[in-house]
Formats: structure tokens, C-alpha cells, sequence
């Protein structure tokens, strides 16, 4: 069993393919969460990283040890994720169940009480869907820059687009976030009005 992430490169340099196993192991769940926040579908996303995955395989003799693997492989899941959601925005859009029953089973932690998995299970759905309203492009820098932590300037190099380009994008999204989910905000308002009446 390899212990860590640059034995498992070592070992995949050296045509083991042990290494791609511990590399699936490491990076798989995180990878399947970004590219689903940007294709919303999860046989999509899983194919994205499968993909990705095989990618980094066939091409692990380019990566530079001295450099974490992480950025380098979300790089290619990113991309293609975004690359995939433009296509299904062009050829049809993907819809989730109406009552959120797919994205409620991804999400929801089975720690929580009855009445706090629908809470969450509801604003999880406001948030998938507000997320929807967003282009590929902005919902792959808010995936990039508050899933996977990267700074701006990461971002202007994972996505070899100009910082201002990717300040628009953040910008534009959060701005589009906050007005689709503030009318979940006001109907939770009103509703706590209602219960002390």
C-alpha cells in the first residue's frame, strides 16, 4: 500500500498502477463534488472524473513533481466540467427531480434531526437552483474559489483567463446568488412572523 500522495506519483511514473488506486482514493470525492456543482448531474460528473483520472494517467510523465497534484488535476476537472455545461446548455437543459430528491440524498448529512434535514434539505435545493441560474463559467469560478479554496490569481493560471475576466465572473455570481436566494431569506422571515403570531 503506497502511504502518500508523491509515492502514489512515483509509483504511476513508474507504470504501477497502484498509484492511480491511491490517487482515486485521495482526490475521487472531492473531484465528483466540484464537477457536479458545475455540470448538476451526477453520472455527468462522475464520467468528468473518470475521465480526468485516465487523463492523468496517460499524461503523469508531464507533471512536475516539485508541484502539488491537486491544483494540477482540478485543473482538467474544472475545465471539462465547464467545457460539458456548455454543451448540455446548448443541446438541452438538465433538470433535478422537482422535489429535490437526488441532490437531498447527496447532501444531507444523517446527523441531522427530522425538521433540520428538511430545513436544510429546502435551502440545499435554493442553493442548487440558484446555482443553475449561473453560466458554467461562474458557477466554475464559485466552485474554484470557495469549494476548492483558490485565490484569485490560481484561478487567472488554472483558468488562463485575465484576473479582471475572473473578478467579473465572482462578481456577476455573487451577485446573481444573492438576489435568487434573498427570496428564500424573506420567505423564512415571513414564516418566522407567521409562527409568533
Amino acid at each position: 500500500m503506497l502511504a502518500n500522495e508523491k509515492q502514489a506519483i512515483a509509483h504511476l511514473k513508474g507504470g504501477n498502477l497502484a498509484g492511480l488506486t491511491v490517487l482515486v482514493q485521495i482526490w475521487q470525492v472531492k473531484a465528483v463534488h466540484a464537477a457536479l456543482l458545475i455540470v448538476r448531474d451526477q453520472g455527468t460528473a462522475e464520467e468528468v472524473v473518470q475521465e480526468a483520472f485516465m487523463q492523468a494517467y496517460r499524461k503523469i510523465d508531464q507533471f512536475d513533481d516539485r508541484r502539488p497534484f491537486g491544483p494540477w488535476f482540478m485543473r482538467s476537472i474544472i475545465h471539462s466540467a465547464i467545457k460539458i455545461a456548455d454543451k448540455q446548455k446548448r443541446v438541452e437543459a438538465l433538470e433535478e427531480p422537482q422535489d429535490g430528491s437526488r441532490i437531498a440524498e447527496w447532501l444531507i448529512d444523517p446527523g441531522f434531526a427530522p425538521h433540520e434535514i428538511v430545513e436544510t434539505a429546502e435551502f440545499r435545493e435554493a442553493v442548487w437552483q440558484a446555482l443553475a441560474k449561473l453560466t458554467p463559467n461562474q458557477r466554475a469560478a464559485v466552485v474554484m474559489r470557495y469549494f476548492l479554496d483558490e485565490s484569485e490569481s490560481e484561478m487567472v493560471s488554472h483558468l488562463n483567463r485575465p484576473l479582471t475576466t475572473i473578478k467579473w465572473w465572482l462578481h456577476s455570481a455573487r451577485q446573481k446568488l444573492k438576489l435568487n436566494l434573498s427570496t428564500l431569506h424573506e420567505t423564512e422571515s415571513e414564516s418566522q412572523e407567521v409562527g409568533r403570531e
